[in-house]
């Protein structure tokens, strides 16, 4: 079957016609700051979807698609995405409505100037495979398709594997010059995904090091089902005003849950094996964003006033797991059982709409700078239905405001700063909490930021400060996941980026943190000052250099370096500071009319061994090395 999904996928490229692009994909070469960003499947810079300045965006409900508000309830293919970038700080002066814990903004695929056919051979890290074709054509004057297929059998570096297909795209239809209209689809089918592994220790201390890429977890701990999301995005822009129209449809479904916990684990390695099992579940969401704008011209000054409208409507069931006792271990050494038969519990059915109603006014100035204004009002409500025990409700009304300013300074500077207070999505129950997989009510945060941009010659610098307030979601005493108090995130970012010459191009980027807690449970001593998984610094490096004595080859070093970790809630244990250093190069040529890119990477170069903590207590350990291997093609 693989075998001919593949025979399949090259097919469909080679006999279609056209010239050239994805080839030409260098994530260091797009970088205009270090931040963020990602090219298809590459990745830099300090923050990501994941985690923006110790929070994630992903989680905080903060997504957008070509700048369009969608709520999320499946990751994106590159199918369908030809990339993304972080928006905070400087890159968020501007950005209507911005949220405190930072935007992911990802971006459609769009057809090239001229329409590209590509296929993707790749040997992924640890001997998994992936092959994918992507496929731009015009098919009618002001009709474009970009659309693609993909297969992969990853094989991840704490020993799991990962199966997944995927296919996805989008039309656009030009209606004239002014207006068009993109319809979107990606599907993902998740054939087999397993479960890491998660350590937690009896005591103060990091658990002992374990063989990387030994699989010690279940065969039966994993899961399988489709992910969808689909939409509609249409832009009307005429003369002095500017329409804006997203509708979507996301959704994820899982045929079971499951996990394998290592409790209880001892300087030796003996542990106590756990696990949980449960029914299927699933997530789906309707959301959309309509936004009208006017653009008023005062000489050197554009005055945008706009009107925007959010709004989603949210159904997920959870829970219904058992745990069970899978008898003492070694965290080392795999023993694989049969899986129980349980049987499981009834599943708990949430609920939530939420309609926010915003205005913003936007001065931007020649020479002079930028202000936005905006302002929000959202009603908020959540049901959960909760077999054998009492129902929960919760409605919240609040009104949401932001400020914003830039301004130069000469010719080389620009300074910035603003206040945003926002309302935002709350982290989900992880597996080893009893309440699992619940979420909690959206709650208000705010962010202070400021900082100057400052350029030299050809390269940029960016610093800022920034403060985070957001509720703290931990474990209480009998291992109940909510809030605990408040989290206050503040640090100092440092950015360059840019060419330092023709050759070589730099993107350099480190934040340092201070993260406090605050509240009752820290008062009594339950919890320490900081929470688990806060670090004190990170710090990220990326260089691409093309030789003009070489022409067609490219070599880049990519190199990450953590601080200190706190990995623990009583603050009683501290990972120490690690830096993985990352190689890789490419070979771009021609074949037969068609551009050709070779790329290797070859990741964690000295193999380094460390733990990372997350902020449940869990421990993971980091990837070993890796080597990549791919072909691009385009045709």
């Amino acid at each position: 079957m693989r075998f001919k999904l593949a025979v399949l996928i090259l097919v469909l490229v080679l006999t279609a016609g056209a010239n050239a692009q994805r080839a030409n994909e260098n994530v260091v070469r797009s970088a205009a700051d270090a931040f963020g960003s990602s090219v298809g499947d590459e990745q830099i810079g300090l923050y990501s979807a994941a985690n923006v300045r110790g929070f994630s965006p992903t989680a905080a409900g903060n997504i957008r698609i070509d700048g369009i508000f969608i709520d999320r309830q499946s990751g994106f293919s590159d199918r369908l995405v030809s990339g993304s970038q972080i928006r905070a700080g400087l890159a968020a002066q501007g950005y209507m409505l911005p949220a405190p814990t930072g935007i992911a903004d990802f971006s459609l695929r769009r057809v090239a100037e001229e329409p590209v056919q590509s296929v993707i051979l790749e040997r992924s890290r640890y001997g998994g495979f992936r092959i994918a074709a992507d496929l731009q054509a015009r098919l009618a004057e002001g009709v474009e398709a970009a659309f693609g297929v993909g297969y992969e059998e990853d094989e991840e570096g704490n020993g799991t594997n990962d199966i997944a297909a995927s296919v996805g795209g989008n039309l656009r239809f030009a209606l004239g010059q002014d207006a068009d209209i993109t319809v979107f689809s990606d599907y993902v089918e998740e054939i087999e995904n397993q479960f890491s592994q998660r350590y937690f220790t009896a005591g103060a201390y990091e658990p002992p090091e374990v063989t990387p890429l030994k699989f010690v977890g279940q065969p039966w701990a994993e899961f399988a089902g489709p992910r969808y999301n689909v939409g509609l995005l249409a832009n009307y822009r005429p003369e002095n005003w500017e329409f804006r129209l997203g509708v979507f449809y996301s959704s994820r479904e899982w045929d079971q849950q499951a996990n394998v916990l290592y409790t209880d684990v001892e300087p030796d390695g003996s542990a106590r094996r756990r696990s949980a099992l449960g029914p299927s579940t699933s997530s789906s969401s309707t959301s959309l964003e309509a936004r009208v704008t006017r653009h008023f011209y005062e000489g050197s000054r554009r005055h945008s006033f706009t009107v925007n409208l959010r709004g989603l409507d949210r159904s997920r069931d959870y829970g219904g797991t058992v745990g069970i006792d899978l008898g003492d271990a070694n965290i080392d050494e795999p023993v694989y059982f049969e899986r129980p038969d349980v049987e499981v519990g009834e599943q708990s059915q949430e609920s939530v709409e939420q309609l926010a109603l915003g205005f913003s006014y936007d001065l931007r100035w020649e020479n002079a700078g930028q202000l936005n204004i905006g302002i929000q009002q959202s009603d908020y409500s959540r049901d959960v239905v909760v077999p054998g025990s009492k129902d929960l409700a919760d409605e919240e009304n609040p009104v949401l405001y932001n400020v914003n300013a830039n301004a130069p300074l000469g010719e080389r500077v620009v300074i910035y700063g603003g206040i945003v207070r926002g309302f935002e999505e709350s982290p989900v129950a992880p597996i080893s909490a009893i309440n699992q997989n619940e979420s909690p009510p959206a709650a208000q945060t705010q962010q202070i930021d400021a900082g100057a941009r400052v350029t030299f010659g050809e390269l940029t610098a960016v610093a800022g400060i920034f403060e985070i307030e957001k509720p703290f979601f931990g474990f209480d005493e009998n291992r109940f996941f909510g809030e605990q108090g408040m989290q206050i995130n503040r640090g100092v970012e440092l950015s360059l980026a840019g060419p330092v010459t023709e050759e070589l191009q730099l993107v350099l980027g480190t934040v340092f943190y201070d993260v406090v807690l605050t509240g009752d449970a820290v008062d009594s001593g339950a919890l320490a000052d900081s929470p688990a998984g806060a670090l004190n610094r990170s710090t990220t490096l990326n260089l691409d250099y093309r030789p003009k004595w070489a022409p067609g080859w490219s070599f880049d070093l990519g190199l990450s370096s953590r601080g200190e970790q706190n990995a623990d809630s009583q603050g009683l244990v501290t990972i120490d500071p690690y830096t993985l250093l990352d190689l890789g190069l490419r070979r771009q040529f021609s074949f037969a009319d068609n551009d050709v890119v070779i790329r290797g990477r070859l990741t964690n170069l000295f193999d380094e061994f460390a733990w990372n903590a997350g902020s449940t207590g869990a421990y993971r350990y980091i990837p070993p090395r890796a080597l990549s291997v791919s072909l691009r093609m385009d045709i």
